[in-house]
C-alpha cells in the first residue's frame, strides 16, 4: 500500500478513536475503547468525576415500627417465650431488608436474613425465654445500602398464653386490686399482677417444689385461674362484673409488665418473688394489702402495707 495513503489511514483511525473516548466520557462516565491497527494496540479509558454518584443508589434510613402491647403483631401468641417479630415501615427502592440481631446467645451483631422487599416484618425463633434482644434493619438494593434503623430493644415473655389467658389474667388483677382509678392502689395492682403470672411461671417453667404440685396439670394460664380454685371461675370474675371490658389500661400495663420484665405503672418494678396477696377490708374506707416473699432460711414472711381509698 502507498505510504502516504497509509499514514492518512492511521491518521483518520487515531482522531475517530479520541474522539469516542471524549464522547463516551461525557456521555456516559467510563469508556474503554480498543482500536487494532498495524499490529500495535492503543486504549484509551475516561473516568467522569460524577461516575460514582451516578451508579449508587442512595436508600433512605429504615425505620422499625413501634412494640405493640400484647397482640400478635409484636409477640405472638403462644410462641412469646421463644418468638419475636420485627416490623418496619416500607423503604422506597428497597429489594430486600437486611435483618440483625444481638442478644442471647447472639453475643455480638449478627445478620439474621435478607428479607424479600414484599415483607416488612419477620417472627424470629429459637429464642431464650425472659430475654432482651437488640434489633436493627436496613434497606439493600444490589451492592447498595441504605444506613441502619435506630436498635430496638424487645424481649421474650416469662410464660406463653393466648388471647384468652390475656383476658383471664387482667381479669383476676382487675377483681382483686384493679378497681380503683386512685394512684394509692397502683403498687397493689403491680404485685397483684406479679403474683399471678409468678405461680404460673413457678410450676410450669421452674418446676418449683412448692407451686408445681398444684398447678403443673394446667396447660394454660386461663386453667389455672379459672380451674384449679386458687383464683376464681369464669363465671364468678363475670359475675361480680370484672369481665374484660371493664378491664383498665392501667390494670393491663402492670399485666404486659409483668410478663415481659417491664416497669409500665408509676415507675414501680415488678417482683418475681411474690406469689400471695390478701385484700381484706378493716374499714369502710380502706384495705390492707400483705404481699408474702420467700426468706432465705425457708418459708415466707409477710409484709404488710396499708392502701387508703
Amino acid at each position: 500500500m502507498d505510504s502516504k495513503l497509509l499514514r492518512k489511514i492511521r491518521k483518520a483511525v487515531s482522531a475517530c478513536a479520541a474522539a469516542a473516548v471524549i464522547m463516551t466520557g461525557s456521555s456516559f462516565g467510563t469508556f474503554a475503547a480498543e482500536f487494532s491497527y498495524g499490529g500495535s494496540v492503543s486504549t484509551s479509558v475516561s473516568t467522569s468525576a460524577s461516575e460514582s454518584q451516578v451508579s449508587l443508589m442512595t436508600l433512605p434510613k429504615a425505620s422499625l415500627k413501634s412494640e405493640a402491647l400484647v397482640s400478635n403483631a409484636t409477640h405472638p401468641f403462644g410462641y412469646q417465650t421463644n418468638r419475636l417479630k420485627v416490623r418496619w415501615n416500607k423503604v422506597t427502592g428497597a429489594k430486600n431488608y437486611q435483618v440483625c440481631i444481638r442478644g442471647g446467645k447472639y453475643n455480638e451483631w449478627k445478620k439474621f436474613k435478607l428479607i424479600p422487599a414484599s415483607c416488612t416484618s419477620v417472627t424470629i425463633s429459637g429464642l431464650s425465654r425472659n430475654t432482651a434482644y437488640q434489633f436493627k434493619v436496613r434497606a439493600v438494593n444490589g451492592n447498595n445500602c441504605g444506613a441502619y434503623s435506630a436498635v430496638q430493644t424487645l424481649r421474650t415473655s416469662r410464660i406463653d398464653f393466648d388471647a384468652d389467658g390475656w383476658k383471664a389474667m387482667c381479669r383476676i388483677v382487675y377483681h382483686e386490686v384493679g378497681q380503683s382509678p386512685d394512684p394509692c392502689w397502683d403498687e397493689p395492682i403491680v404485685h397483684v399482677a406479679d403474683c399471678v403470672i409468678n405461680r404460673y411461671e413457678a410450676a410450669k417453667y421452674l418446676n418449683d417444689s412448692l407451686w408445681a404440685p398444684y398447678y403443673r396439670g394446667y396447660n394454660s394460664v386461663q386453667s389455672m385461674i379459672y380451674q384449679s380454685g386458687g383464683f376464681m371461675s369464669d363465671a364468678g370474675l363475670a359475675n361480680d362484673g370484672a369481665t374484660y371490658n371493664n378491664v383498665t389500661n392501667k390494670v393491663m400495663n402492670a399485666v404486659y409488665g409483668a410478663l415481659y420484665s417491664k416497669v409500665t405503672v408509676s415507675s414501680i418494678k415488678h417482683n418475681s418473688n411474690v406469689f400471695y396477696w390478701q385484700n381484706t377490708s378493716y374499714k369502710p374506707s380502706g384495705s390492707k394489702v400483705a404481699y408474702v416473699y420467700p426468706i432465705p432460711w425457708g418459708g415466707y414472711f409477710s409484709i404488710w402495707r396499708e392502701y387508703w381509698g
